[in-house]
């Protein structure tokens, strides 16, 4: 037991220490903002998406992933390519409404969970 919880620790670790030299390098990091949204209120969110791809499958965020992975010749899409502003039929989640619950749901589960987590409230994201 000793034996995986070291290594599990050195794995971490170095996840980490990755993910903070790319955040230096402002790779990975994104600015999410779109039209979608509507009037902007608050900030955009930095986002770094190195660091979630590292701690989390892309299945988690991208729920769509055939969807996503399809389009763009292999490259993805933007969440923005199917949530609109308004809902749809097909669509009846908006872009802001699926950004929030999304991001703001994981990370109150982490902390249900009793790990790590993103923040939740409105200022630490929208710097």
């Amino acid at each position: 037991m000793k034996h995986r919880y070291l290594v599990f620790s050195l794995v971490l670790a170095a996840v980490l220490a990755t993910s903070l030299a790319w955040s230096q390098d402002q790779e990975g990091i994104m600015d999410l903002k779109s039209r979608e949204f509507g009037k902007h209120h608050e900030h955009s969110v930095r986002f770094d998406h190195y660091l979630h791809e590292t701690v989390i499958r892309c299945r988690v965020c991208h729920h769509d992933f055939n969807v996503f992975s399809d389009r763009n010749q292999g490259k993805g899409s933007k969440c923005s390519s199917c949530h609109k502003k308004r809902l749809t039929k097909e669509i009846p989640i908006p872009l802001l409404m699926a950004f929030h619950k999304k991001c703001i749901g994981c990370h109150e589960n982490y902390i249900v969970w009793q790990r790590k987590s993103g923040p939740v409230m409105c200022g630490f994201c929208h710097k």
